[in-house]
């Protein structure tokens, strides 16, 4: 397989957070390559990633234990939902969190990003006040310029107002 080439990406990539006029006329790097908490271009070029891979690569990019572990259970069972069903990584995985949490928090509901995590917060925060009977509360307290993710809820509930203005008021009367 060749490598990818800017003008592909320029070409087929769309990014996030990314104005279309100045991804189509820049260069940008191709990340290639992790090792640890660095990152290498495909010119060589070696960058700290210092957001963690956008916060889910805090224990390094590379690491072999881990795909080791990960292929080990994709030859098992790669994935299956806990909708109304459980798996031994899922039970194993919940039970080690829940041990180790603060407090009486002792159920541990899954997700796949960040951005689900708080569109997930989102639904239980609501879901509890109405079936208390509150069913005026809507608003959100987030700090200014917070990051909460691309999913809609959560960019609607950001603390950046460029975000916050275009989403929020698709949400509620925000």
């Amino acid at each position: 397989m060749h490598s990818p080439t800017i003008d592909q990406a320029k070409a087929h990539l769309m990014p996030h957070f990314t104005k279309g006029a100045a991804w189509k006329s820049d260069q940008h790097a191709i990340i290639d390559r992790g090792e640890g908490c660095y990152v290498w271009d495909t010119d060589g070029t070696k960058y700290l990633d210092g957001l963690a891979g956008l916060f889910c690569t805090n224990m390094g990019h590379g690491r072999q234990d881990f795909a080791a572990a990960a292929m080990k259970q994709m030859e098992k069972l790669a994935f299956f939902p806990t909708w109304g069903f459980s798996h031994p990584p899922a039970i194993e995985a919940a039970t080690i969190i829940a041990e180790n949490a603060p407090g009486d928090i002792d159920e541990v509901f899954f997700v796949n990003s960040g951005s689900e995590a708080v569109e997930s917060a989102l639904k239980f925060a609501r879901n509890y006040h109405v079936s208390q009977g509150d069913t005026g509360r809507y608003k959100v307290i987030s700090r200014e310029w917070a990051y909460h993710g691309t999913t809609l809820g959560a960019l609607a509930v950001t603390g950046i107002p460029k975000f916050k203005e275009v989403f929020a008021p698709m949400m509620w009367d925000g």
